[in-house]
């Protein structure tokens, strides 16, 4: 029996070393490394140029080499525009006054169109592989075939075009002000991921074919003066609303939001209150110059027609200086920056919530 078992035991031993090495083996399993083919150099008469983004990975193992070639054909764009669909659903969360936390699902084309940075675009092949038999080194060609891209892409194109003339139409006809708003920052993000897609069309092809079925000019122009209706009030306490009050309506304005400043909400779309209180504080070096301020506000947003508290959030800043009082004044323009932007998400996450 012990003998038994001892077999079983050397048994497995043998096949978990047996397996591991295999899986070892299986890492270049299949990496020639004859001659150096002449992509290795960056030209293959195989994948001509005017047919095919080429990229070139090198690594001290074949998974790292394919996954920096399929990266050096994404540094060539900016970005990747994938229109998933034209409407998909998407959860959002916002802290609520009283401490409570609201969930809503919203339908929104800024959903439906993502602009992320990708290691690897689609269409991305690994062509070939090289084993460098001197140095060991492991060598990867990723190819794109430039005519298939561009058929993707156009797709794409015509699918923003389409849903553009859509949010226009949809900007227009709508009845309620802040109907018009939702259309409009939507079509303004659609806009902004066109212009990207356009941008990659053009790395592949500079003479790319994307005139197109609207003028997007016209399209940001209107979608700007909707949102220029949009009426935020500001209204500021505090011992630093004198100083951030500027900082925070210039931030919105930039944003293309309609801000100013206010004692009431009367009158206003969208009353934001915010109170901020600000404090020196000592480098936690004691042999060290630098002089601190830290900032802090509370922020809350409000539908003024609905009376709905849509927002309640904190902000905060922190600045130093060799003098104290450019710390504070760096620290009331950071706290102003904090809060524009807490307000701007507030918005973007209110409107694309509207049904």
């Amino acid at each position: 029996m012990g003998k038994k078992l001892s077999v079983m035991l050397l048994s497995t031993l043998f096949c978990a070393c047996a397996g591991a090495g295999s899986k070892r083996a299986a890492s270049s399993a299949g990496v020639p490394s004859g001659p150096r083919p002449d992509w290795v150099n960056g030209t293959s008469a195989e994948f001509p140029r005017d047919q095919y983004l080429l990229g070139i990975g090198i690594a001290d193992d074949p998974a790292s080499a394919m996954e920096r070639a399929r990266g050096e054909i994404a540094r060539v764009f900016g970005t990747q525009i994938t229109v998933a669909s034209l409407v998909t659903a998407s959860e959002s969360s916002s802290r609520m006054a009283g401490g409570k936390e609201e969930t809503s699902s919203s339908q929104d084309v800024m959903q439906a169109v993502h602009s992320t940075a990708r290691k690897a675009l689609e269409g991305v092949q690994i062509e070939r592989s090289w084993r460098d038999p001197a140095t060991g080194t492991y060598y990867s060609l990723a190819t794109l075939k430039i005519d298939d891209a561009l058929t993707d892409m156009d797709g794409r194109l015509i699918q923003i075009d389409k849903q553009a003339r859509a949010l226009k139409l949809g900007m227009e006809t709508a009845r309620e002000k802040l109907d018009k708003v939702k259309a409009a920052l939507e079509l303004r993000s659609l806009l902004k991921a066109r212009t990207e897609l356009v941008s990659d069309m053009h790395v592949l092809d500079p003479k790319a074919d994307t005139d197109p079925f609207l003028r997007p000019e016209e399209y940001e122009a209107e979608a700007d003066k909707t949102l220029g209706q949009l009426d935020v009030a500001v209204i500021m306490s505090g011992d630093g609303a004198q100083n951030v009050r500027p900082a925070v309506i210039n931030a919105l304005n930039k944003l293309g939001i309609d801000a100013r400043e206010a004692s009431s909400p009367a009158g206003a779309d969208i009353a934001v209150e915010c109170s901020a209180k600000f404090s020196d504080q000592a480098d936690p070096d004691p042999s060290s110059a630098w002089k601190w301020t830290r900032g802090d506000a509370s922020v809350s947003m409000t539908d003024v027609k609905s009376g709905k508290i849509f927002l309640s959030e904190q902000a905060s800043a922190r600045e130093a200086s060799a003098v104290q009082s450019t710390a504070r004044s760096r620290a009331e323009v950071s706290l102003g920056r904090a809060i524009a932007e807490k307000i701007r998400s507030g918005i973007d996450s209110y409107f694309s919530s509207r049904p």
